[in-house]
């Protein structure tokens, strides 16, 4: 019970981040334009360093096979 209601709970965590973050930096005077830039290049490098993590553990287990 304890393990679903953590889960739960960070799952709304997480789908609220992005939200929270884009209404804070413009809270704080940056642009829309601006936040919705850094944000995709965070995104972007996010998935590229979890691409390339994947195709290493991939390659690392075909070798060991």
């Amino acid at each position: 019970m304890k393990d679903e209601i953590i889960s739960t709970a960070a799952g709304a965590v997480a789908k609220a981040a992005p939200p929270v973050t884009v209404a804070g930096a413009v809270a704080a005077g940056s642009d829309l334009d601006r936040v919705v830039v850094v944000l995709t290049i965070v995104y972007l490098v996010g998935q590229i360093a979890y691409l390339g993590w994947r195709w290493v553990r991939e390659w690392r287990q075909r070798a060991q096979a």
